[in-house]
């Protein structure tokens, strides 16, 4: 299906799956309505939904509220003026007691899960059914239920009724609503990790069909999507199972029928279909030639630095042993980039000068195309990742053993990659971070900084956060920052000296310059400043300056170490941590901010760069180098 300019309007936006499927489809085109009772969740939905390059509006409607529903999709058909699309997503856990208590609270949960939504069902209806032509399909509707619609939920019966009633609702219905041209769904996920499931523990022991691990809301967007652009779905009630795959359902035995032809691009990728369609995708039209980023002169200016060159790409039968060809997807856009144009990871310019032309890039995503003689790890459309150089190049030639098995072709990956690890690795290695701790990161809305503020807080430290925009400063909430200084409102060394007098015990420092001489003052007794870049210096070169006058005597008063961290001297971690930290992303402990600028192709990598280093970027950057991926290779931020 082409989602681009479809119009389609959400309720239950504000959060959770509402708001992962409204990103989701914003990021493809369409034109989104974000319904929610609470106005700043669905705004903040719409903001994301920009941030994708889509249109969006919020609007605020207690779907309990007949009236307030009604204008609703009136406020959608003004803006948009048709409505191809309508996902009742809005719903609540049970309310009350219905065997304990006298009250009567229970009956909310069946207001909001079961009537409201067939209010907005019918809402819906009568909106397409006058739209389109009598031989043309006027439109589609979602209703998010639940599995408790399916197997019993002893510790909630009401909401189990209530998601039950959609469910058959959707059987019922579906032939008829057919026959006006409008196509009826229903999409039933196990447990999802969203505010409304909180005792998913509880729940979980006494219903093991639901399973105890937690869906991440963007699957559940995601097979969303796969049912609607099924034709052949209609009426179709169908269970996202925990690993990501979908079941269709029949109920008289309560039975899962069969598998659903598709699964998230979420669900397990070492499945045979999600296998087959990246192989097919890497492994058809392998070119005789591969085009890729050169440094031919050094110069932080990257893209003065580089050029697009091609060269001949050995045939899929001509690999030497032990090799892989991979076709990536994406590559990570780094702050050491210019580092590295500029010849300073070559010990000397001379020496940098004598290596010309080189090939630039630090972390690459792709698929296997094709493996040569003694390659038994890897297969054809098998998912990699690569942390080497020479990453901006649409095609490559790889070791077999430098190679990273991950489980699916996805953008995040790339995230996980160089910030991720370094992070992870430097957090454990060079900062021995202890619970209870105070942790400073500057910079820490980019692509490291995010993983180093959550991964501090898991460990039970206080995190304070540095950054330079108010986008930036969202986001650090969402991550669960204790304090942030956006350091273009206050100053960053008066918090420091008035909120945190003992000094901190962990610094994490990227920036250089004013920001290094900020943070050595702040070290308290026996604190550890970790530096793993200077980001402010780069354009600039590295030449020896005092930066830091009387540092070695603060250090001696306080027993304090300022130590560095390179990622490449921590290779022999690299599996392990990015294993724990992919493990962290999918159960949801661990959010991925991506940047939403898009950048595309070789010719997008001296953009992003730009961009990176003005300081527009939130989250990680990346670009794709694939123009034509496939479902299962988009990006889920």
């Amino acid at each position: 299906m082409d989602w681009t300019s479809k119009t389609v309007l959400v309720t239950g936006a504000g959060s959770g799956i509402g708001r992962a499927l409204c990103v989701t489809l914003a990021s493809k085109g369409c034109k989104v309505t974000a319904v929610d009772v609470n106005v700043d969740g669905a705004e903040e939905t719409v903001r994301l939904m920009k941030a994708q390059g889509g249109s969006g509006i919020a609007v605020q409607c207690d779907v309990q509220d007949d009236a307030a529903q009604r204008a609703a999709f009136s406020r959608h058909m003004q803006a948009w003026n048709s409505l191809d699309v309508a996902v009742l997503n809005a719903g609540i856990m049970e309310k009350g007691d219905f065997v304990k208590s006298e009250e009567t609270a229970w009956q909310t949960t069946l207001d909001i899960n079961l009537r409201a939504v067939l209010v907005g069902a019918h809402l819906a209806t009568q909106i397409m059914r006058k739209q389109g032509s009598k031989i043309q399909a006027k439109g589609s509707i979602l209703l998010v239920a639940s599995a408790g619609g399916l197997f019993p939920m002893p510790p909630s019966p009401v909401y189990a009724a209530s998601k039950a009633g959609l469910v058959h609702f959707t059987r019922s219905a579906s032939g008829r609503l057919a026959k006006a041209g409008i196509s009826l769904y229903c999409l039933c996920p196990q447990f999802v990790d969203t505010p409304l499931v909180a005792n998913v523990k509880r729940l979980g022991q006494s219903m093991p069909e639901m399973g105890s691990q937690l869906l991440r809301p963007q699957r559940v967007a995601e097979a969303s999507l796969l049912l609607l652009e099924d034709e052949s779905a209609h009426g179709k009630v169908l269970m996202v199972h925990a690993s990501g795959r979908l079941y269709e359902w029949v109920a008289p035995k309560g039975n899962l029928k069969k598998a659903y032809a598709g699964s998230t691009p979420g669900a397990q990728q070492s499945s045979s279909g999600a296998h087959a369609e990246l192989a097919r995708w890497a492994s058809s039209g392998v070119p005789a030639q591969r085009r890729k980023l050169q440094v031919h002169r050094l110069s932080s200016d990257f893209r003065a630095a580089t050029r697009i060159v091609s060269e001949p790409l050995p045939a899929p039968s001509a690999l030497p042993p032990g090799h892989i060809l991979v076709r990536r997807a994406y590559a990570g856009i780094n702050a050491s980039d210019i580092n590295y144009t500029a010849g300073r990871y070559f010990g000397s310019a001379e020496v940098a000068a004598k290596r010309l032309p080189f090939d630039a890039g630090f972390e690459s995503v792709g698929a296997v195309a094709a493996v040569g003689p003694d390659v038994h790890r890897f297969s054809v459309g098998q998912p990699v990742a690569e942390l080497a150089y020479g990453a901006f190049s649409e095609w490559a030639v790889v070791p077999a053993k430098h190679a990273l098995a991950v489980p699916m072709l996805a953008p995040e990956i790339v995230a996980l990659l160089t910030s991720g690890l370094t992070a992870s690795i430097g957090l454990q290695e060079a900062g021995r971070l202890r619970s209870g701790e105070t942790v400073l990161v500057t910079a820490a809305a980019g692509g490291v900084g995010q993983f180093v503020v959550q991964l501090a807080k898991q460990a039970g430290s206080t995190v304070i956060a540095t950054c330079g925009s108010e986008d930036k400063a969202r986001l650090l909430r969402r991550l669960g920052a204790d304090r942030i200084v956006n350091y273009r409102q206050e100053s960053l060394k008066e918090v420091l000296r008035k909120e945190y007098p003992k000094g901190i015990d962990v610094i994490w420092e990227s920036v250089g310059g004013d920001m290094f001489r900020t943070c050595t003052k702040a070290l308290g007794q026996g604190g550890r400043l970790i530096v793993i870049g200077m980001m402010s210096q780069y354009a600039d070169g590295w030449g020896a300056s005092e930066v830091a006058p009387g540092l070695p005597e603060l250090l001696l008063w306080k027993s304090a170490t300022v130590v560095g961290f390179f990622l490449l001297h921590y290779a022999h971690l690299y599996k392990s941590h990015l294993q724990r930290l992919v493990a962290a992303w999918q159960s949801g402990r661990l959010h991925v901010a991506m940047d939403g600028h898009g950048f595309r192709g070789l010719e997008g990598v001296a953009a992003a760069q730009d961009c990176l280093h003005s300081g527009q970027s939130v989250g990680k950057l990346y670009v794709q180098l694939a123009s034509d991926l496939p479902a299962r290779a988009r990006s889920r931020m």
